[in-house]
């Protein structure tokens, strides 16, 4: 499903009625109740009940089901692989021709350290993966969530022919070259290369920190992107040359990123990108481009021009690249007609400013999210929600000419990642009860090396796919998950409100770890009697460009928020919903919805959660903006924030942070605990030392989730509803 990232660093201090707010230590010890907050005597005790036991034994069933992600293919050979987390402990698993896989390295403990940039030989015989570090930020001090005496590294692992498992250095984003000799890895701003099973060395250093690197499909250079903080450039290393010998496109003040080589290795094909300043009409500017670099010439020119409206500002699905066909074309994501699509565009334009309209070969009304070239360079291969924005499946088309798109998958699991292995296609599938999963496509048929199962005596509901409207006439989507029993009792009911806010729920299992857990826990809700309603609002992903770029959302109007109310207005109409008690819950962007949900509608809502969320939304300073357009927009910023309107703020919340968050910094929630208790509104809080926006050990997730169940049962399950 198509993720465009939004993620929200700040600067560690915070606006509050024009008094700068210095970042603070931790407010309270984990897990304490503090002033102004549900009594002592109504939390959880630490020796659980027979029903808590119970709980605890379903969570800890479901949360240890395989989940599969980071799938990887060999290019010339029938073998993927993947990381696999059983019960919190990731390991490495491969297979050949999609059977039964073997695991190829040997970790035991939940301690949170991440495996991840999978990649093999064209042969398949070599794999070379990342131990430790963060995917998101892996130039950043590695995470410790484990809390070792040590913190651990982030290290590049090569697994050979014969199984040894070996630690070629410190880095991350490796990379084998075509014909699988040398293996290059970035460092920082420093390129490692050695030759494969040999002891890697530096290359070159740099200036800024490398994010990426391609190969030429001769091995005779390596393109690297490199992030300098206010633009990106991208440089050639010749590896055959005596000498370092270091060649930078020519670049301009943008980011130039995404480059990829034609067949021939003679030229390379590259994005150049602009942000656009705040408050930019969208119907005006054109942000980013398609140029070539002719190697031999050192001359750079630009192909295409986004025009200005519908996509002229770069989107593209997340770890997606451009691809350069056999016959001349790049192959890119372009949302010109609203909508994500894979486009077509020929390099052999000459001289600046062409601009021939790219040919585009996925369908219009729908998304793609993942794609590309078949091994023999004739098909493009895809996931789209062609048919049914909820549904995602594989789809082939060939790359030249009209003919028709093929389904790959039947429409019964969702289906994410692709790669392709030799002739198969390797897709990530998910289900309403099966956890994400690597399948094989052979031939018309689908092998699936490994099938997670529900633990035994758990069962699921089937989701609901939903429609209502906003107040403002937004078509919106939901799931809702009933709980299984047959009276006719009204419920207590639940909102889920994902994060990103670039994202998308379905009536399945997530293929995303974070909303795999999520969902998982909605299904667990649901079994405990709640009415659980998930819903996909506005600046969210999966319905095209207008929708995810609506006017008014995030710090711009909190638009979004007009998609929460009428997700609660849908649960006080049901029948089955006691309209006294419905509750609101997320995580991060959800965190944000959850605090405006509370602070606006206390009347509407009876209780939330919050995991590391977003509460004050305002920025210092906007360049680019007059002083009159900054004091604007940071008004506009505070009252889209959940702490403008802490004064209407009543109903109890629970608040969970861990204290090494990359995304959203903890000081969001030790700021808005000082304002609630300043309210004397109830609230409970937990703190995980060390751990990261997203958790990395599965018995945080559980433990996180145990506190939610119980807070939400004194809140909202045993409430009273006043009389009718």
């Amino acid at each position: 499903m198509p993720h465009i990232s939004l993620l929200l660093r700040r600067t560690g201090l915070g606006l509050l009625g024009g008094v700068l707010l210095a970042s603070s230590a931790l407010a309270a010890p984990p897990g304490s109740i503090s002033p102004g907050s549900i009594p002592p005597d109504a939390a959880p005790p630490d020796d659980t009940s027979q029903g808590d036991n119970a709980l605890a034994k379903r969570l800890s069933a479901l949360l240890a089901m395989p989940y599969a992600n980071g799938l990887a293919g060999a290019a010339q050979a029938p073998r993927i692989a993947w990381v696999e987390r059983r019960a919190g402990v990731r390991n490495i698993m491969i297979s050949d021709h999609g059977q039964a896989p073997r695991r190829v390295t040997h970790y035991t403990t939940d301690d949170g350290t991440d495996l991840w940039g999978l990649t093999l030989t064209p042969d398949g015989r070599n794999l070379a993966y990342v131990e430790g570090g963060d995917p998101e930020y892996p130039n950043d001090a590695p995470p410790n969530a484990g809390q070792a005496t040590f913190a651990g590294k982030e290290t590049v692992h090569l697994i050979g022919p014969s199984g040894r498992d070996s630690v070629m250095g410190e880095g991350h984003s490796p990379a084998f070259s075509p014909d699988g000799a040398f293996l290059a890895f970035s460092r920082g701003g420093t390129l490692m290369v050695g030759h494969t099973g040999g002891v890697p060395t530096a290359a070159f250093t740099t200036p800024g920190s490398i994010t990426a690197l391609r190969w030429a499909p001769d091995g005779r250079h390596v393109a690297v992107e490199i992030d300098r903080g206010s633009h990106g450039v991208i440089a050639l290393w010749d590896v055959g040359a005596k000498a370092t010998v270091l060649t930078f496109i020519p670049p301009a003040l943008s980011n130039d990123r995404q480059p990829v080589f034609s067949p021939d290795g003679k030229s390379v094909a590259f994005m150049r990108t602009q942000d656009p300043i705040l408050g930019t009409d969208p119907a005006k500017g054109r942000f980013w481009s398609v140029h070539v670099y002719d190697l031999a010439s050192g001359h750079e020119h630009t192909v295409w021009t986004a025009p200005a409206g519908k996509g002229s500002r770069f989107a593209a699905p997340e770890g997606s690249v451009p691809y350069w066909s056999a016959d001349g074309r790049l192959l890119f994501p372009w949302e010109g007609s609203g909508w994500m699509r894979i486009c077509a565009l020929p390099m052999t334009m000459a001289g600046p400013g062409g601009q021939d309209t790219p040919e585009c070969l996925t369908p219009d009304g729908a998304e793609v999210s993942a794609y590309q070239v078949s091994q023999d360079g004739k098909n493009l291969l895809y996931t789209s929600n062609t048919g049914d924005l909820d549904q995602w499946r594989a789809w082939s088309r060939p790359v030249a000419g009209t003919g028709a798109a093929i389904a790959l998958t039947p429409g019964s699991d969702e289906i994410s990642t692709l790669v392709t292995a030799g002739n198969d296609i390797a897709v990530m599938a998910t289900g309403v009860t099966q956890t994400a999963h690597p399948v094989v496509l052979q031939n018309g048929q689908a092998v699936t090396p490994v099938t997670p199962m529900l633990p035994s005596g758990v069962s699921f509901v089937t989701p609901q796919s939903v429609r209502f409207h906003s107040a403002d006439g937004i078509d919106l989507h939901g799931q809702l998950f009933i709980p299984p029993d047959d009276t006719a009792r009204r419920h207590p009911a639940l909102l889920f409100v994902h994060g990103g806010p670039e994202r998308q729920m379905l009536p399945a299992f997530n293929a995303m770890g974070y909303y795999s857990n999520a969902y998982l826990m909605n299904q667990t809700l649901a079994s405990q009697g709640y009415v659980v309603l998930s819903v996909n609002y506005r600046s969210g992903s999966g319905y095209g460009e207008a929708f995810r770029n609506a006017p008014g959302i995030g710090r711009a109007g909190a638009s979004e928020y007009r998609d929460v109310q009428a997700a609660a207005a849908y649960l006080q109409k049901r029948d089955d919903v006691d309209a006294h008690r419905i509750g609101i819950w997320g995580g991060s962007w959800g965190g944000y919805l959850t605090g405006l949900a509370l602070a606006r509608n206390s009347d509407i809502f009876a209780a939330g959660v919050d995991f590391h969320g977003v509460h004050d939304m305002t920025e210092p300073d906007h360049p680019g903006l007059s002083p009159q357009q900054n004091r604007d927009a940071h008004d506009m910023e505070w009252r889209s924030s959940p702490i403008a309107d802490i004064q209407r703020w009543r109903a109890p919340v629970l608040l969970v942070h861990g204290d090494d968050d990359r995304n959203v910094e903890f000081e969001q929630s030790t700021l808005l605990a000082r304002m609630l208790t300043a309210q004397g509104v109830p609230y409970e809080d937990h703190i995980f030392p060390g751990e990261r926006h997203a958790f990395l050990r599965t018995q945080d997730w559980l433990q996180g989730y145990l506190w939610m169940d119980h807070f939400f049962d004194r809140t909202l399950q045993k409430m009273s509803s006043p009389p009718e």
